[in-house]
Protein backbone atom coordinates (compact mmCIF):
# COMPACT_ATOMS: atom_id res chain seq x y z
CA UNK A 1 0.00 0.00 0.00
CA UNK A 2 1.22 3.05 -1.09
CA UNK A 3 1.26 5.85 1.89
CA UNK A 4 2.81 9.60 2.44
CA UNK A 5 5.02 10.21 4.93
CA UNK A 6 6.96 13.39 6.85
CA UNK A 7 9.58 11.99 8.57
CA UNK A 8 12.40 13.84 10.66
CA UNK A 9 15.67 13.02 9.24
CA UNK A 10 17.97 11.39 12.63
CA UNK A 11 21.06 11.03 10.81
CA UNK A 12 23.26 12.45 7.59
CA UNK A 13 26.62 10.71 6.75
CA UNK A 14 29.13 11.55 4.14
CA UNK A 15 29.47 7.87 2.52
CA UNK A 16 31.72 8.47 0.00
CA UNK A 17 33.43 11.89 -1.51
CA UNK A 18 30.85 11.99 -3.98
CA UNK A 19 27.83 9.84 -2.10
CA UNK A 20 25.26 11.22 1.26
CA UNK A 21 23.22 9.03 3.08
CA UNK A 22 20.47 10.41 4.99
CA UNK A 23 18.30 8.28 7.73
CA UNK A 24 15.04 8.91 8.70
CA UNK A 25 12.97 7.76 11.34
CA UNK A 26 9.70 6.05 11.12
CA UNK A 27 6.76 7.61 12.77
CA UNK A 28 4.33 4.95 11.81
CA UNK A 29 4.80 1.69 9.63
CA UNK A 30 5.75 1.33 6.20
CA UNK A 31 5.82 -2.16 5.09
CA UNK A 32 7.90 -2.48 1.46
CA UNK A 33 9.86 -5.05 0.13
CA UNK A 34 13.90 -5.23 0.01
CA UNK A 35 14.65 -3.12 -3.58
CA UNK A 36 11.66 -0.72 -3.57
CA UNK A 37 11.80 2.77 -3.77
CA UNK A 38 10.01 6.16 -2.36
CA UNK A 39 9.26 9.30 -4.08
CA UNK A 40 10.55 12.29 -2.21
CA UNK A 41 9.69 15.76 -2.57
CA UNK A 42 11.85 18.47 -1.99
CA UNK A 43 10.52 22.89 -2.21
CA UNK A 44 13.19 23.85 -4.58
CA UNK A 45 11.20 26.44 -6.55
CA UNK A 46 10.35 24.07 -9.21
CA UNK A 47 7.08 21.97 -9.44
CA UNK A 48 8.64 18.70 -10.60
CA UNK A 49 11.34 18.59 -7.87
CA UNK A 50 9.33 15.01 -6.96
CA UNK A 51 12.16 12.01 -7.04
CA UNK A 52 12.40 8.39 -7.05
CA UNK A 53 14.72 7.22 -4.53
CA UNK A 54 15.47 3.68 -4.02
CA UNK A 55 15.30 2.19 -0.14
CA UNK A 56 18.35 1.32 0.71
CA UNK A 57 17.87 0.43 3.83
CA UNK A 58 16.32 -2.99 5.05
CA UNK A 59 12.41 -3.75 6.20
CA UNK A 60 14.53 -5.83 9.20
CA UNK A 61 15.43 -1.96 10.25
CA UNK A 62 13.63 0.53 12.13
CA UNK A 63 14.57 3.90 9.96
CA UNK A 64 14.72 4.23 6.54
CA UNK A 65 17.73 5.35 4.64
CA UNK A 66 18.64 6.73 1.20
CA UNK A 67 22.12 7.17 -0.15
CA UNK A 68 22.22 9.73 -3.22
CA UNK A 69 25.43 11.26 -5.10
CA UNK A 70 26.32 14.76 -5.78
CA UNK A 71 25.56 16.60 -8.20
CA UNK A 72 25.02 20.31 -9.26
CA UNK A 73 20.64 19.69 -9.80
CA UNK A 74 18.69 21.83 -8.05
CA UNK A 75 17.08 18.44 -5.99
CA UNK A 76 20.00 17.09 -5.17
CA UNK A 77 21.65 20.29 -3.83
CA UNK A 78 18.76 20.94 -1.36
CA UNK A 79 19.02 17.12 -0.35
CA UNK A 80 22.62 17.59 0.32
CA UNK A 81 21.68 20.68 2.29
CA UNK A 82 19.17 19.44 4.61
CA UNK A 83 20.57 18.71 8.05
CA UNK A 84 19.29 16.00 11.42
CA UNK A 85 16.02 17.07 12.77
CA UNK A 86 14.80 18.85 9.41
CA UNK A 87 11.81 16.87 7.60
CA UNK A 88 10.75 15.58 4.31
CA UNK A 89 8.13 14.31 2.30
CA UNK A 90 8.12 10.66 1.23
CA UNK A 91 5.39 8.75 -0.95
CA UNK A 92 5.34 5.17 -1.01
CA UNK A 93 6.59 2.00 -1.38
CA UNK A 94 6.50 1.58 -5.76
CA UNK A 95 8.37 -0.64 -7.49
CA UNK A 96 8.78 -4.00 -8.79
CA UNK A 97 12.57 -4.10 -8.76
CA UNK A 98 12.42 -6.80 -5.47
CA UNK A 99 14.23 -9.55 -3.85
CA UNK A 100 12.71 -13.12 -4.84
CA UNK A 101 13.16 -14.79 -1.59
CA UNK A 102 13.20 -17.77 -2.92
CA UNK A 103 15.59 -18.04 -5.15
CA UNK A 104 18.02 -20.44 -5.28
CA UNK A 105 21.37 -17.93 -6.24
CA UNK A 106 21.09 -14.20 -6.94
CA UNK A 107 24.58 -12.53 -8.49
CA UNK A 108 24.07 -8.73 -8.33
CA UNK A 109 25.90 -6.49 -10.82
CA UNK A 110 26.43 -2.70 -9.37
CA UNK A 111 28.08 0.35 -9.94
CA UNK A 112 28.63 3.36 -8.11
CA UNK A 113 25.32 4.41 -6.34
CA UNK A 114 23.64 1.91 -8.05
CA UNK A 115 24.60 -0.44 -4.98
CA UNK A 116 21.80 1.00 -2.98
CA UNK A 117 18.57 -1.13 -3.69
CA UNK A 118 21.31 -4.32 -3.36
CA UNK A 119 22.10 -3.10 0.23
CA UNK A 120 18.31 -3.04 1.09
CA UNK A 121 18.20 -7.04 -0.01
CA UNK A 122 21.45 -8.03 0.88
CA UNK A 123 21.02 -6.84 4.23
CA UNK A 124 17.14 -8.07 4.83
CA UNK A 125 18.46 -11.41 3.50
CA UNK A 126 21.30 -11.74 5.78
CA UNK A 127 18.90 -10.77 8.53
CA UNK A 128 16.58 -13.08 7.61
CA UNK A 129 19.30 -15.71 7.09
CA UNK A 130 17.61 -16.80 4.23
CA UNK A 131 18.90 -19.42 2.31
CA UNK A 132 20.15 -17.50 -1.08
CA UNK A 133 23.76 -18.11 -2.84
CA UNK A 134 24.77 -14.13 -3.07
CA UNK A 135 27.36 -12.90 -4.55
CA UNK A 136 27.62 -9.15 -5.68
CA UNK A 137 30.11 -7.55 -7.90
CA UNK A 138 30.55 -3.78 -7.36
CA UNK A 139 32.50 -1.80 -9.98
CA UNK A 140 33.84 1.97 -8.95
CA UNK A 141 36.05 4.24 -10.36
CA UNK A 142 38.46 4.30 -7.77
CA UNK A 143 38.78 2.51 -3.61
CA UNK A 144 37.44 5.60 -2.39
CA UNK A 145 34.19 5.47 -3.98
CA UNK A 146 32.93 2.31 -2.58
CA UNK A 147 29.78 3.07 -0.86
CA UNK A 148 29.32 0.66 2.46
CA UNK A 149 32.56 -0.37 2.01
CA UNK A 150 32.81 -1.26 6.11
CA UNK A 151 29.06 -2.63 6.12
CA UNK A 152 29.88 -5.23 3.79
CA UNK A 153 33.02 -6.41 5.65
CA UNK A 154 30.53 -7.14 8.81
CA UNK A 155 27.69 -9.00 6.36
CA UNK A 156 29.82 -11.42 4.89
CA UNK A 157 31.15 -12.02 8.54
CA UNK A 158 27.35 -12.83 9.31
CA UNK A 159 26.12 -14.51 5.90
CA UNK A 160 28.36 -17.02 4.93
CA UNK A 161 25.80 -17.45 1.84
CA UNK A 162 27.29 -13.93 1.05
CA UNK A 163 30.38 -12.97 -1.40
CA UNK A 164 31.31 -9.27 -2.11
CA UNK A 165 33.85 -8.55 -4.89
CA UNK A 166 35.07 -4.70 -5.56
CA UNK A 167 36.74 -4.36 -8.47
CA UNK A 168 37.93 -0.97 -9.58
CA UNK A 169 38.46 0.55 -12.81
CA UNK A 170 41.24 2.58 -12.58
CA UNK A 171 43.98 1.02 -13.14
CA UNK A 172 46.36 3.39 -11.82
CA UNK A 173 45.15 3.37 -8.53
CA UNK A 174 46.23 2.40 -5.71
CA UNK A 175 44.11 -1.12 -4.58
CA UNK A 176 46.15 -4.39 -3.84
CA UNK A 177 42.30 -6.39 -4.86
CA UNK A 178 40.54 -6.97 -8.26
CA UNK A 179 40.69 -4.50 -10.78
CA UNK A 180 38.81 -4.21 -14.06
CA UNK A 181 35.48 -3.60 -15.31
CA UNK A 182 32.92 -6.50 -14.99
CA UNK A 183 33.14 -8.93 -17.80
CA UNK A 184 32.18 -12.38 -18.79
CA UNK A 185 35.32 -13.69 -16.74
CA UNK A 186 34.34 -12.45 -13.89
CA UNK A 187 31.26 -13.36 -13.64
CA UNK A 188 31.73 -17.13 -14.93
CA UNK A 189 34.45 -17.07 -12.15
CA UNK A 190 31.58 -16.92 -9.11
CA UNK A 191 28.88 -18.76 -11.58
CA UNK A 192 28.69 -21.83 -13.72
CA UNK A 193 24.78 -22.70 -13.50
CA UNK A 194 22.83 -19.56 -15.55
CA UNK A 195 19.77 -21.89 -15.27
CA UNK A 196 19.32 -21.66 -11.47
CA UNK A 197 20.85 -18.20 -11.04
CA UNK A 198 19.23 -14.62 -11.23
CA UNK A 199 21.02 -11.64 -12.28
CA UNK A 200 19.94 -8.69 -10.51
CA UNK A 201 21.82 -5.19 -12.24
CA UNK A 202 21.01 -1.87 -11.53
CA UNK A 203 22.75 1.97 -12.12
CA UNK A 204 22.77 4.62 -14.74
CA UNK A 205 21.54 3.64 -17.96
CA UNK A 206 24.57 3.07 -20.01
CA UNK A 207 26.32 1.02 -17.12
CA UNK A 208 22.80 -0.95 -17.31
CA UNK A 209 23.02 -1.50 -20.45
CA UNK A 210 26.14 -2.62 -21.09
CA UNK A 211 25.36 -5.47 -18.10
CA UNK A 212 22.02 -6.62 -20.04
CA UNK A 213 23.94 -6.67 -23.33
CA UNK A 214 26.93 -8.74 -21.72
CA UNK A 215 24.02 -11.54 -19.93
CA UNK A 216 22.63 -11.14 -23.21
CA UNK A 217 25.86 -12.51 -25.13
CA UNK A 218 26.13 -14.89 -22.37
CA UNK A 219 23.04 -16.41 -23.19
CA UNK A 220 21.64 -16.13 -20.10
CA UNK A 221 17.92 -16.73 -19.76
CA UNK A 222 16.32 -13.44 -20.08
CA UNK A 223 13.66 -14.39 -17.55
CA UNK A 224 16.86 -14.85 -14.52
CA UNK A 225 17.66 -10.83 -15.61
CA UNK A 226 15.98 -8.38 -13.52
CA UNK A 227 17.08 -4.32 -14.01
CA UNK A 228 16.40 -0.84 -12.29
CA UNK A 229 17.87 2.31 -14.19
CA UNK A 230 18.75 5.03 -12.31
CA UNK A 231 17.53 8.89 -13.57
CA UNK A 232 20.32 11.10 -13.90
CA UNK A 233 19.45 14.54 -11.82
Amino acid sequence: MVISLEPKIIEIKQETPTIKTIRVGLNQKLDFKPGQYMMMELETGYEEDIRPLSISSSPTEDFLMFSTKTSQSSFKQKLHNLKAGDKIKIKGPMGVFILKEDAKSIIFLGGGIGITPFRDMIKFATDKKLPIKLTLLYSNRNPDEICYRNEWIVMEKQNPNLKVINTITDETSNWAGRKGRIDEKMIREFCDDFENTLFYTCGPSAMVDAMINLLNSMNVPNQNVRKEVFAGY
